[in-house]
């Protein structure tokens, strides 16, 4: 039985190919709109999945994308915090999370104007410590970066970023030399490699080139900046980053309470609740978009009826000649189902090859600011082919039971 079977399936193939070949310019004519429909779908689903990797990897490029940022909540009444974090919160934190986190640093902004013979210039500066390595991974190749030592041993020391050097030291030796910063002078201990720029970003920079480095523990006893700063913490991976900052904040309120309004002293952001958006944003306009291409298939499918029709019109004598043999009405059912079927699929590969020469076609305009290698996802041809199979088989039965049903000896003496 499984024999016969095959070779049934084999002659129903082998019809549906022969009808294809000997009906070119009708075959094409009649598939256009699958051809289309799932070239379509693929180049959505290419620009969308590329626009994601694009932005996770740009996104990965600015700030690690495990990275939590935890400091005390604002309060508009009073104008002041209601929570702050101190060294020994940093220590408790540490000592509680262990293995849960990778790495933890205190971070202090502010806008200040260095100073050099004269020449200002303003500039974000970082007071930290020396953990802030591990959320940059930051290659210095002139001098260092910010030790724990200089922290404890309160060292105004200061780490200058490449386009800062550069304005205040255009192109001379700046290792060692002095500069001011609100009246205290520091020493330049080290410069840091020039940071891609990437194009979301504010302003086309990414991070630390125009920015300048001091010690954390300096800001506190120089300028009279205690416990002001915020925390940054790296989770795991990210997929524990929801789970590592609900537990920081737990930890901070058992230390130090929850504010008058019942809630956290703190808040805290992670960037991988932006990444979860842009997966939500990123499957709503797949659906919506490869729905509305869907449409084309289904009208593309109605097509494919009536070519079907036309065919079993054709072959009505063929039908009855197959018929008086012996056929069955399932013979015959099978057979022009199949034929839907290959002739959908085969308007499918093009389509899928349609697509995918578009996709490329779209990567080659944009590889010059996309760093991310895109390709078409394996499950979006799968998923075009198996749609495609489905419209054959859906617009298929009607033709089918059709030429299934016709009488033997009328489709004989059929003209």
């Amino acid at each position: 039985m499984l024999e016969v079977a095959v070779l049934k399936l084999g002659e129903y193939i082998s019809l549906a190919v022969s009808e294809i070949y000997h009906n070119k310019i009708r075959t094409f004519l009649t598939l256009i709109g699958i051809i289309i429909g799932i070239a379509a779908v693929i180049i959505i689903i290419f620009v969308i999945q590329g626009a994601e990797e694009y932005l996770f990897h740009e996104l990965g490029s600015i700030v690690p994308l495990d990275l939590i940022e935890i400091y005390g909540r604002w309060d508009p009444d009073t104008q002041r915090r209601l929570g702050y974090i101190s060294f020994e919160d940093l220590d408790y934190l540490k000592e509680k999370l262990g293995d849960q986190i990778r790495a933890v640093t205190p971070v202090y902004y502010f806008y200040g104007d260095l100073q050099k013979k004269g020449h200002n210039y303003e500039c974000e500066i970082i007071a930290t410590t020396e953990e802030y390595q591990e959320f940059y991974y930051l290659n210095i190749t002139e001098g260092r970066f910010i030790s724990n030592t200089d922290n404890e041993n309160f060292n105004q020391v200061i780490v200058l970023g490449r386009d800062t050097a550069e304005e205040l030291f255009a192109g001379e030796e700046a290792i060692g030399k002095k500069i001011t910063l609100y009246d205290t002078t520091f020493t330049v201990i080290g410069i840091l490699p020039e940071t891609y720029k990437s194009p979301i970003a504010s302003g086309g920079s990414t991070g630390d080139d125009n920015r300048a480095f001091i010690p954390l523990k300096v800001v506190e006893r120089i300028f009279g900046i205690h416990n002001e700063f915020y925390l940054w913490m790296r989770a795991t991976g990210t997929e524990t980053v929801s789970s590592t900052q609900q537990r920081v904040l737990e930890l901070l309120d058992e230390r130090h309470g929850l504010a008058p309004d019942g809630e956290s002293r703190y808040y805290a952001y992670n960037f991988a609740e932006d990444m979860e958006m842009i997966r939500i944003i990123k499957t709503v306009l797949m659906v919506l978009l490869s729905g509305v291409a869907s449409i084309t298939l289904l009208v593309a499918g109605i097509g494919v009826m009536n070519i079907m029709l036309v065919i079993i019109a054709e072959r009505i004598k063929e039908i009855g000649l197959r018929k008086a043999l012996g056929a069955t009405r399932r013979d015959i059912l099978s057979q022009f189902i199949i034929e839907s079927i290959i002739l959908c699929i085969f308007g499918g590969i093009l389509g899928v090859l349609l697509g995918y020469f578009g996709s490329r076609t779209i990567l080659s305009f944009v590889r010059d600011f996309v760093r991310v290698e895109i390709a078409v996802p394996f499950w979006a041809v799968i998923l075009s082919l198996g749609f495609t199979t489905a419209v054959g088989l859906f617009f298929g039965i009607y033709p089918a039971m059709k030429a299934a049903k016709l009488d033997p000896i009328e489709a004989l003496h059929h003209q």
